[in-house]
């Protein structure tokens, strides 16, 4: 088992829903946080009550559009002066299943390259190949990116590529010259301000009833029970391109990589 004190983690989207929830459990274990977010307030805000929490000196945060390259190694850059090192870094930042997926180039930009970007700074400031001493990527997609979704086909699309792009880096045959775990994380529908903004019911939007009975039937997770699944990801080190499912009413499924036992929530 993976021990996480004084471990450094780098968490994207971290202010709030899921990625704070991540951020915390690994804080409870006595790991080190940075998060960066796009949203200033909600960032500042969260440190403002983890220093008080957890005391000074074990979180940070930074701004950081996950699409910009420059704006996500400035991440890196910062966590590295603070921290010294970074030994896990979990890509989170999304945007999610919006009923009307207009801006849908955007999507693909932060869900898709944003993890893709987050995953070779990674590994650059990382990897025992260029002078770190390993660690872990969780990179966070859906069950969406298991099964389609008929109403959000590029929602659909970018996780689809986070779970195939993880699952390929973690395959390649140097990954053990890197000391480096890659890692894909898929809730179901969990109960985020993310979840609730992008469900907002509208009485036009085409087959609405359909996609109540789709939510309906899959259950919405709580956010704990995502956050506990997430652990049981991280600490368990023999698990190499795993890719974990978490819905209401599966608990915990992997759907590839070999855990050393399953479990439920």
């Amino acid at each position: 088992m993976m021990d996480l004190h004084n471990k450094v983690a780098v968490i994207t989207g971290g202010a709030r829903g899921l990625g704070r929830a991540f951020s915390e459990a690994l804080l409870s274990k006595g790991a080190k946080i940075s998060i960066c977010d796009i949203n200033v307030a909600d960032g500042e805000a969260t440190l403002q009550v983890w220093r008080e929490k957890y005391g000074e000196g074990r979180t940070m945060f930074k701004q950081c559009d996950v699409s910009n390259k420059q704006s996500f190694t400035d991440v890196f850059v910062e966590t590295k002066r603070k921290f010294g090192t970074i030994d896990i870094v979990v890509n989170n930042a999304g945007i999610g299943k919006e009923l009307f997926e207009q801006d849908w180039e955007k999507t693909i930009h932060v869900n898709l390259i944003g993890v893709i970007i987050g995953t070779d700074l990674a590994v650059q400031y990382m990897s025992k190949s260029s002078g770190g001493y390993g660690g872990v990527v969780i990179n966070i997609a859906s069950t969406a990116g298991l099964t389609p979704v008929f109403y959000s086909p590029v929602y659909c699309a970018s996780k689809y590529g986070v779970v195939g792009f993880t699952r390929s880096v973690a395959a390649n045959p140097n990954v053990c010259d890197l000391g480096m775990r890659f890692l894909c994380l898929c809730p179901a529908y969990t109960d985020t301000g993310l979840f609730q903004a992008g469900h907002s019911g509208r009485k036009e939007v085409p087959n609405l009833d359909k996609i109540s009975q789709l939510v309906k039937s899959t259950g919405i997770n709580s956010v704990e029970s995502v956050a506990n699944a997430f652990m049981e990801l991280v600490e368990n080190e023999n698990n190499n391109g795993a890719v974990m499912a978490v819905s209401l009413k599966k608990g915990i499924e992997y759907k590839h990589g070999r855990p050393v036992q399953k479990s439920r929530i």
